[in-house]
């Protein structure tokens, strides 16, 4: 009977490891204070949350709070067109493609301000891994800033 216990706790340690491992970054708080370039008229901001299979409950926090953000307060620049969620599943061939090009292999969030030939990519991964699940108004806030400004 103590073998079979000592098994089940081997397993549950096992499992809680490969789960932590499935994201690589801490919930430590940081902020994203790299300026994005600002889109001017025409522009288009793309929001890009890249995931795996696995994913952690702040993998699925952030996608969840981006996707209110974007149905809320930002839904009239998503209905104009000028705001764009893209969720990425980079197990896909044509998410692995996709993540290539921006070097992701791991849950990630990216900003990406496109005018014309032109794009700028802000990698926001740390910060919303610190922020979406612990201080989801202030993950909110920040990237609402930081589209709108983008937009300015």
């Amino acid at each position: 009977m103590q073998m079979k216990k000592f098994s089940i706790f081997v397993f549950g340690v096992l499992l809680a490891s490969f789960s932590m491992s499935a994201c690589s970054f801490s919930n430590e708080e940081q902020k994203n204070e790299v300026p994005v370039e600002v889109a001017k008229e025409g522009g288009v901001v793309e929001v890009l949350y890249f995931h795996g299979k696995q994913r952690c409950a702040t993998c699925v926090a952030i996608e969840n709070e981006t996707k209110a953000l974007m149905g809320g307060e930002l839904a009239s620049l998503v209905e104009e067109g000028r705001v764009v969620m893209k969720v990425i599943d980079i197990t896909t061939d044509e998410g692995k493609a996709i993540a290539n090009k921006y070097k992701v292999s791991y849950s990630s969030l990216f900003v990406v301000v496109k005018n014309g030939d032109k794009e700028k990519a802000e990698d926001l991964t740390r910060f919303a891994f610190a922020n979406a699940r612990n201080n989801p108004e202030e993950y909110r806030e920040e990237v609402k800033n930081m589209i709108i400004k983008s937009l300015k």
